[in-house]
């Protein structure tokens, strides 16, 4: 069994090149997205991201399904390493009902918190 938080070391920004190269690899035996999903700790965050998504990507959509809400919350910036990664997979996704029911959640949430940067993120995917 694959250890994910040893892939999550392999994929640090500050790692070389060929060992987050060797995490993405490994981590495509996983299962499971939601380690990947934008983790926030203290040793495992933005500098894990652009990889995550990169892993994220790769997926199906049957893996993706269960997480939409979550991945679509990583493009409340842009900035985020990983957000433009995501954003195109999301483009790609299928099933145009279930990503659309996902970013009208989001789009409640976006204008609940008032974030109107989120929400036209989310318009310009909806539109797409």
């Amino acid at each position: 069994m694959i250890d994910v938080t040893e892939i999550l070391d392999m994929i640090d920004w500050n790692m070389p090149l060929e060992i987050q190269s060797k995490g993405v690899f490994l981590a495509k035996k996983v299962e499971t997205i939601a380690p990947f999903i934008q983790p926030v700790t203290p040793k495992y965050n933005k500098n894990v991201w652009k990889n995550c998504a990169v892993i994220i990507a790769d997926k199906n959509d049957e893996k993706l399904k269960p997480h939409l809400v979550e991945l679509l919350e990583w493009l409340q910036d842009m900035n985020w390493p990983g957000a433009f990664c995501i954003l195109e997979r999301l483009q790609k996704y299928l099933d145009t009902n279930a990503i659309h029911s996902a970013i009208i959640v989001c789009i409640e949430k976006a204008k609940e918190l008032n974030d109107e940067v989120w929400e036209k993120n989310l318009q310009l995917l909806l539109s797409s």
